[in-house]
């Protein structure tokens, strides 16, 4: 199976090496010495937290919440039928903690049990909804179906300080992965048209059939190659992170149908997004798209991190956290800077990465 697995992996790199950012690499703005990685453990079981891949910020109370569960291992424990699966959080972490020189290691709870939830806690792309002070999450349940687990993607609102619940979780689109609120209205991210085999192949020739759902599930925007992180820019337009296409699409309302105004390319594979408190957006970027196949599926090697900060009113892209090799940090996937510094999560990776701001 492993064998087979890196054929696959191998066969998609085809498709891969042509999404690989091409783009000059200008100095980035954190260097190493400024940037160090922070412990994140899990107050229930005193575990390191792997798999912080997603952000959503309360600017009002300081609060950074974040998605957490270790997908390679979630997935091992599945193929190989498992009684159990290892389970994953939405957690809350104050900002001035995370940047405080003199803390060396955080201690989270999860806003939400496992046990509360059926199909169990395996969150993956959060939003915060100010207006309702909830937090908005795809959930990547597991049930049984015989001896196999089989996953669902369900939308599923919690409390922002740990109400269990605020609505029974929503079926979505099955290839779900992230979600934002724009206008009053909440959208998902597909990041495939199809569930299947089918959906290998539109990785293979970059089809752009992904795009946006509405909270139904239905699609509202298809032409997306790989559509993965999503952001709301404070303008009621939102951008959408173009995976295998290196670029961001801002998308607008248009005679009641969502098109793309703006094209902005990236030095990589864009991942998940945030919004600076003035509008930029920080972009979690993956330059060597295989590698990181093989880190994320696989767990060999290490996989680039890069972080960029863009300009919308621009289109300028400025690379804040650059990282080749992944030597001090792996596979980032999200970021967030604010006057304090950079912080960033990773997929495979533990802990976070906590750059300091130069005075």
């Amino acid at each position: 199976m492993r064998i087979m697995r890196l054929k696959s992996l191998a066969f998609a790199a085809l498709a891969l090496a042509a999404c690989d950012g091409k783009r000059e690499i200008v100095a980035s703005k954190y260097t190493a010495d400024q940037c160090r990685r922070l412990a994140i453990t899990d107050q229930a079981t005193g575990d390191l937290l792997i798999g912080a891949e997603d952000f959503a910020v309360d600017w009002e109370s300081g609060r950074l919440f974040f998605t957490a569960y270790d997908r390679r291992a979630v997935e091992k424990a599945a193929r190989k039928k498992a009684e159990r699966l290892p389970q994953g959080g939405v957690y809350a972490a104050s900002l001035d903690l995370l940047f405080s020189p003199e803390t060396q290691s955080v201690s989270v709870v999860s806003l939400a049990s496992p046990g509360d939830i059926k199909g169990g806690l395996h969150p993956h792309g959060l939003a915060y909804d100010n207006a309702n002070r909830e937090l908005v999450f795809i959930n990547r349940t597991y049930d049984r179906a015989g001896r196999k687990w089989v996953m669902t993607p369900k939308l599923q609102r919690i409390g922002a300080n740990g109400e269990v619940f605020v609505s029974e979780p929503e079926k979505t689109h099955c290839a779900a992965n992230d979600v934002a609120l724009a206008g009053g209205e909440l959208y998902t991210t597909f990041d495939h048209a199809s569930c299947n085999w089918r959906a290998a192949m539109e990785d293979i020739f970059r089809a752009k059939k992904s795009g946006l759902a509405d909270e139904a599930g239905e699609p509202v925007f298809r032409k997306a190659a790989f559509a993965n992180g999503l952001a709301e820019t404070g303008s009621g337009a939102l951008v959408l992170a173009a995976t295998r296409e290196n670029a961001l699409l801002v998308l607008s309302n248009a005679d009641g149908k969502l098109e793309t105004t703006q094209r902005i390319a990236l030095p990589g594979g864009p991942d998940n997004l945030t919004v600076t408190e003035d509008g930029d957006i920080i972009a979690a970027v993956h330059p060597k798209m295989f590698r990181l196949a093989l880190n994320r599926k696989l767990g060999i090697g290490k996989a680039p991190s890069r972080i960029v900060r863009t300009d919308l009113k621009t289109g300028g892209a400025d690379i804040l956290f650059d990282d080749p090799k992944g030597a001090l940090y792996s596979a980032a996937t999200v970021a967030l800077e604010t006057e304090e510094g950079l912080i960033a999560g990773s997929v495979t990776d533990d802990g976070f990465l906590v750059c300091r701001a130069q005075p």
